[in-house]
């Protein structure tokens, strides 16, 4: 995996960057947003492949 460029620092930072944008995105919005599924691992970057989202809402109670 690291030879394709999916080594373990690479994965880490692509997490670091998509739960920094998560955060940034949470401050304007009024339900919180969760990147989910391949992005979330750090498998895929960030014009690769879709994006999975859960969006959480303030309000409701689980």
């Amino acid at each position: 995996m690291t030879w394709l460029g999916f080594g373990r620092h690479i994965r880490q930072a692509r997490r670091d960057a998509y739960m920094e944008n998560n955060r940034l995105l949470n401050a304007r919005s009024h339900a919180k947003i969760i990147t989910t599924g391949s992005k979330a691992e750090g498998l895929t970057s960030f014009y690769e492949s879709d994006t999975d989202n859960m969006f959480v809402r303030g309000d409701a109670m689980c």
